[in-house]
């Protein structure tokens, strides 16, 4: 396969400077200087399963790259408008997208522009963040793509895929329930992600507190909740293996919201936790905790004001 990397931030240039390293034929779509960096030095990741440079073509003008057959689509949700015009020129007719977006939106946004017979979702779980430009960290022993169609089906594509992201350093799983998996990842991502950047803690910090748990439990509840509203089944007692696996990791917990917070970066905030409070009041599904993080937040959802 000839696959993009649509934003080789944090996550997506791990596992695009990984599937590059192992002789995959990679280009990475990354800007500004960490774009440039990785231009002049090649891409440099540290990582549980052992460290590696890896050079390999990179733009930050989609419309340069041409057909590919796969693109990994990374950027942010905010991003998304923008950047569909730019990646026309990569989508050809047998081309997959595959995003590994946060939230729950993420693949009807990009099949409203693309069509739905280009698009499959996905939810990604790893530790990993830029530690400086084209240097890229991850920690712990999980990085995994979960990712599947719309309707359960398993196919052609997606044993393709399958095989594709099967090596070290990476795991894979074909879900049969795809809404249900992003739901399942909304608890945690929407929730721990949410406190720690209206907090501006550290995992350690919000555990440490006499109400931290309970706020990140309420505001789970609140998530399961409104999924199960929409039809969403999670597996018995979701909130509390989330929370015993959260904590088990919290050395290692990390929060991009927190992170584009700090930076004065624009928060995925409408899309994430403020899609659950705005689902939440449709279906007259009380949201008390999530609605209050969400307040807390919104001046600062479109970045460069101070936190």
């Amino acid at each position: 396969m000839r696959i993009a990397i649509m934003g080789a931030g944090a996550v997506g240039g791990y596992f695009g400077g990984l599937l590059a390293n192992q002789g995959e034929d990679v280009v990475l779509i990354a800007r500004g200087a960490h774009g440039e960096a990785i231009a002049k030095n090649g891409l440099s990741v540290d990582s549980h399963w052992g460290n590696f440079n890896v050079k390999t073509a990179v733009t930050d003008d989609p419309s340069t790259v041409g057909e590919v057959d796969l693109i990994l689509h990374c950027i942010k949700l905010y991003s998304n408008a923008e950047a569909f015009p730019s990646m026309r020129g990569m989508v050809g007719e047998n081309t997959t997208i595959l995003t590994i977006q946060n939230g729950v939106t993420s693949g009807s946004t990009i099949a409203d522009y693309f069509g739905e017979d280009k698009v499959l979702q996905g939810a990604t779980y790893i530790e990993s963040g830029i530690t400086d430009d084209g240097h890229i960290r991850q920690s712990g022993s999980t990085a995994k793509i979960e990712f599947g169609e719309i309707d359960g089906s398993e196919t052609d594509r997606t044993e393709a895929i399958r095989k594709l992201f099967d090596r070290k350093g990476m795991q894979v799983e074909v879900s049969r329930n795809i809404v249900d998996t992003l739901w399942n990842k909304m608890v945690m991502v929407g929730a721990i992600g949410t406190v720690m950047a209206a907090s501006r803690a550290s995992f350690p910090e919000i555990l440490a507190s006499p109400t931290g748990q309970y706020s990140i439990r309420t505001t789970m509840e609140e998530i399961v909740a409104v999924g199960q509203s929409q039809g969403v089944t999670f597996p018995p007692r979701c909130v509390e293996s989330k929370m015993e696996a959260a904590i088990a990791e919290a050395e290692e917990m990390q929060a991009s919201l927190q992170y584009d917070l700090n930076s004065g970066k624009p928060l995925e905030l409408d899309d994430i936790l403020g899609a659950v409070v705005k689902t939440g009041r449709k279906a007259e599904i009380p949201v008390p905790s999530s609605a209050a993080l969400v307040t807390v937040l919104d001046k600062f959802k479109l970045g460069s004001k101070s936190a």
